[in-house]
């Protein structure tokens, strides 16, 4: 994929997400280089959307209400049914996520729960097929999704280049938060969905759904 310097809507939309960012790790999210998103942002910020706290950039007020603006308009587009049938989907998948995180940062050494040391070779050999499973599962079920709502294939592209990154070998990319890793990535994802079905975090949390 072509990288190119992202929209203003697009950060706006990245950060109505994420809440607050770095450049390091925006630019990734944004499928864009750190040299193509600083004048971004600039822009962004000249409009009045966003605003630098430290090395951090996050919305101000009037950003909030037009992240708020493009995630009514995309609820609309893409309906009610399609999207909580989006989210409910997603949350058979989020369970397996769950277990291949914590798999991978613990692991059961006579009957107790251990941090993970990455010692032994084919426990982590057995975490990493399942993450590469559920990486398959996940396209396949976030497929037809990018057809409703274009937007979320950069979630897709996302996804892929972390699962490659994981393959190649920097298991950094299944779960650190210093980096676009998977499961940083599939938060996001879970929150975009929630907001676009119409709910909140706290309301699912409430529920056992999240």
């Amino acid at each position: 994929m072509t990288q190119q310097a992202p929209p203003g809507d697009a950060i706006v939309r990245a950060l109505f997400i994420k809440g607050f960012g770095t450049v390091p790790l925006l630019a990734p999210a944004l499928l864009a280089t750190e040299e193509q998103l600083t004048p971004a942002l600039a822009a962004v910020q000249a409009e009045g959307l966003i605003e630098p706290k430290g090395v951090m950039y996050r919305l101000t007020d009037a950003g909030k209400a037009k992240g708020e603006e493009f995630m009514a308009f995309d609820r609309a587009a893409w309906g009610d049914a399609a999207a909580n049938a989006a989210l409910n989907g997603f949350l058979v998948l989020d369970h397996r996520m769950k277990e291949v995180v914590t798999s991978w940062q613990m692991r059961d050494v006579d009957g107790s729960q251990v941090i993970n040391d990455h010692t032994d070779a084919s426990y982590d050999a057995g975490v990493l097929a399942t993450f590469a499973a559920l990486h398959t599962d996940a396209a396949a079920w976030l497929d037809p999704c990018t057809k409703g709502l274009s937007r979320l294939g950069d979630y897709a592209a996302r996804l892929e280049t972390a699962a490659g990154r994981v393959a190649a070998g920097d298991h950094s990319f299944i779960a650190s938060p210093r980096v676009d890793s998977y499961h940083s990535i599939w938060f996001e994802l879970h929150e975009d969905l929630i907001r676009l079905a119409g709910r909140t975090r706290e309301d699912e949390v409430a529920a056992g759904r999240a």
